[in-house]
């Protein structure tokens, strides 16, 4: 049985804009006490749960209380509320079911001298989480006796993410996926592209040139390790009118997620890794084709009929969009429903590579990878984030 981990992630909490403290310090209200709930910078209150169990919060106070204050909270389904946050931050977050969340008490105590609230727990089940799915409750303050809240800032966000556990392809070198229905297709000649591996690597390219090869297309739209312009450990991007050198050095033995982000129209190239952002440059005017063959078509693990991966892979996918940092974070892991996210996001290729899919396209695109040499899979006990 996994023992039960969760983590929360609290920071300082922006209590308002310049003008609303200017109006709360005209009016004396800010020395009097402002309560808000005490979040991270967009207003979240994260929690990764590896089983069901708390997820502990709190209340906080612009300044010490004099004498008690009871602060009244209350969940908050009204899609609109979401739909809004969801869009201010660039989210896809699900309402968490109501028979996944006991609050026992919808209130908490700021004890005097103090500018923070008694604890307040919410009790969380998440046998029945879809992976892929991240869950999120509003919360609303609904009352602090003579104490005010913020217009807006009365709203915090559970966001509830579930470990993803997964099966991986193991690629000892010489092993690869190749998409043969890639060649020549018009929907991969893109203007803009998001590009996306979780990998973990055994062992670094030791002869010339030095590269150990992720996903794309050699001389066109390539992510890899190495090169002989750089090191074995750092990760490159390569094809026509870019090329872009990490500035981090990778470990063996550790899982990663990477991403390139790719505006061919506004001629910048981003790599991402673990959601940050690592370097950027220009790129060139020729577009990203990723159905183009140069020795070897579209691969996972491949390219020029060689430079092998040695490592792991768990899944990769491409769009024809670009997505920010918040959607690398929260997709890293896991998509719920990738046909859905064909349709309406322009996800063109997905492909788990486990034990269940081995390298399908789950979009339903048709771009299934097929794998070549001795592949073989782990068991689904890889924890996604790690």
């Amino acid at each position: 049985m996994r023992m039960k981990k969760f983590i929360i992630v609290l920071g300082a909490l922006a209590l308002m804009a310049s003008c609303q403290k200017s109006i709360l310090y005209s009016e004396g209200l800010f020395e009097k006490g402002v309560v808000a709930f005490q979040t991270n910078s967009s207003s979240e209150i994260s929690a990764f749960l590896e089983e069901s169990g708390p997820v502990t919060f709190a209340i906080t106070s612009s300044v010490k209380v004099n004498e008690d204050v009871t602060v009244n909270f209350e969940p908050v389904r009204d899609t609109a509320v979401l739909a809004q946050f969801n869009k201010s931050q660039g989210t896809n977050y699900w309402f968490l079911p109501e028979d996944n969340y006991t609050i026992l008490d919808k209130k908490t105590v700021i004890k005097a001298g103090n500018a923070v609230s008694e604890p307040v727990s919410m009790m969380v089940n998440i046998n029945n989480f879809k992976n892929g799915i991240i869950y999120c409750l509003p919360l609303k303050i609904t009352g602090a006796g003579d104490m005010k809240t913020v217009p807006g800032e009365e709203y915090a966000f559970v966001v509830i993410r579930g470990y993803v556990y997964a099966s991986a392809a193991n690629l000892p070198g010489g092993s690869y996926f190749e998409m043969p229905t890639t060649v020549n297709d018009p929907a991969l000649q893109l203007e803009v592209c998001t590009m996306e591996i979780r990998v973990k690597v055994n062992a670094w390219a030791s002869t010339t040139p030095f590269i150990s090869s992720l996903i794309g297309v050699e001389e066109n739209f390539l992510l890899r390790f190495g090169d002989v312009s750089c090191d074995p450990n750092q990760l490159q991007l390569a094809g026509q009118g870019v090329s872009i050198t990490s500035k981090a050095h990778f470990d063996t033995g550790k899982w990663y997620h990477i991403a390139v982000v790719a505006d061919g129209v506004k001629q910048t190239c981003d790599l991402y890794v673990n959601g940050e952002l690592d370097s950027s440059t220009p790129m060139g005017g020729k577009g990203i084709n990723l159905g183009k063959v140069y020795n070897s078509k579209f691969a996972i693990g491949m390219s020029e009929r060689g430079r092998y991966l040695n490592g792991q892979v768990s899944e990769a996918r491409v769009w024809g969009r670009l997505l920010s940092a918040t959607e690398l974070v929260n997709g890293q892991c896991s998509i719920a429903d990738p046909v859905k996210e064909a349709r309406e996001n322009k996800l063109l290729g997905y492909w788990k590579l486990d034990n269940d899919n081995r390298g399908k396209d789950l979009t339903g695109n048709g771009f299934d990878g097929y794998a070549h040499g001795s592949v073989t899979y782990t068991e689904a006990n890889i924890r996604c984030p790690e």
